[in-house]
């Protein structure tokens, strides 16, 4: 819609309202003189103040309907009764965000601390392969520490039978 007729239409609207209230007598002297001012030298005010003014007429002539008191209890029953429906759907759907937002938070959480544990076990320093790798000695450590013993891993250490094991160890 262009900006030109948005502006007619508003300019319709407001002479709209501007005729009902005074066929309605809310205008005070001042607007009264204002729109019968116009009546006088605007024949387009004029053609629809005559329009509405027929509506009026035919408003008028229509017959008054005839309502019980029962007619208004049950029409703000019936008003109570959707607003509550309402009032119903507005607290269950900010229940239900409130539980989809702690879903997500907690799963969250889960999530990150599976990603850090992965992360911790893949990348983490592997400070017990050596132990692990020294598991056979640390096992039967009793053994070489008995006197008979000693003198045996001496003979070994002296013919240097594991050196290329140790080189391999410690670079």
């Amino acid at each position: 819609m262009t900006k030109e007729k948005k502006t007619r239409q508003q300019k319709l609207q407001a002479i709209h309202e501007e005729i009902v209230a005074y066929l309605d007598g809310e205008l005070d002297v001042e607007q009264t003189q204002r729109v019968e001012d116009r009546l006088t030298r605007r024949p387009d005010y004029q053609r629809r103040f005559q329009q509405m003014q027929r509506a009026w007429d035919m408003l008028d002539s229509l017959p008054e309907a005839q309502v019980d008191e029962s007619f208004s209890t049950s029409t703000l029953e019936m008003v109570a009764v959707a607003a509550e429906e309402k009032w119903q759907q507005v607290q269950t759907s900010a229940a239900g965000r409130a539980s989809r937002t702690r879903l997500f938070g907690m799963g969250l959480t889960l999530a990150s601390a599976a990603a850090g544990f992965l992360l911790a076990f893949c990348w983490g320093p592997r400070t017990n392969d050596g132990w692990l790798r020294d598991l056979p000695v640390i096992e039967n450590v009793d053994l070489y520490l008995h006197a008979d013993n000693l003198d045996f891993l001496q003979t070994l250490h002296q013919e240097a039978i594991f050196a290329e094991e140790e080189a391999s160890h410690v670079g």
